[in-house]
């Protein structure tokens, strides 16, 4: 029972970092389908079912907290105060280790904050790491997104 989420929503305007975790994640053969979202207000629509590209339930949000126009710490502002999409299970994904950001991500209930990894190598660990915690944990699969 290794694999419980169907699917990863990247919210990450970087390319090479999404390109890492993206190919990680296919690698490691957890998660069907990844979407990715540039900034937060991609992101809500991805979620609110306002745009083409579409999310397959269970799934879980990598986030960054360093985008243009909505960061990640507006992203889950937004997103907690949203009754339909407050539980959703989000991982911060970031290269900022400040605890400031680790404080305040941490208030929006986050499921866990992680530094980016630099190297290949830590990036493969790391979502090794969270391909095992993921396959234990039970995740909402009941979500309706876009209503």
């Amino acid at each position: 029972m290794r694999n419980k989420v169907s699917s990863f929503l990247i919210v990450d305007d970087n390319e090479l970092d999404v390109e890492k975790i993206a190919r990680g994640v296919r690698r490691l053969g957890f998660g069907n389908d990844i979407v990715h979202a540039e900034d937060g207000y991609e992101a809500l629509d991805i979620l609110r079912g306002e745009c083409e590209q579409k999310l397959q339930t269970p799934f879980v949000i990598f986030l960054d907290l360093n985008m243009p126009r909505m960061n990640g710490l507006e992203f889950l502002e937004t997103l907690r105060a949203d009754p339909a999409l407050s539980y959703l299970p989000v991982f911060v994904l970031t290269t900022s280790d400040r605890p400031s950001d680790i404080e305040e991500a941490y208030k929006w209930n986050v499921s866990g904050y992680i530094v980016k990894p630099i190297k290949i190598d830590d990036v493969m660990q790391t979502l090794n790491i969270l391909s095992d915690y993921l396959s234990i944990v039970e995740l909402p699969s009941g979500v309706h997104i876009g209503g």
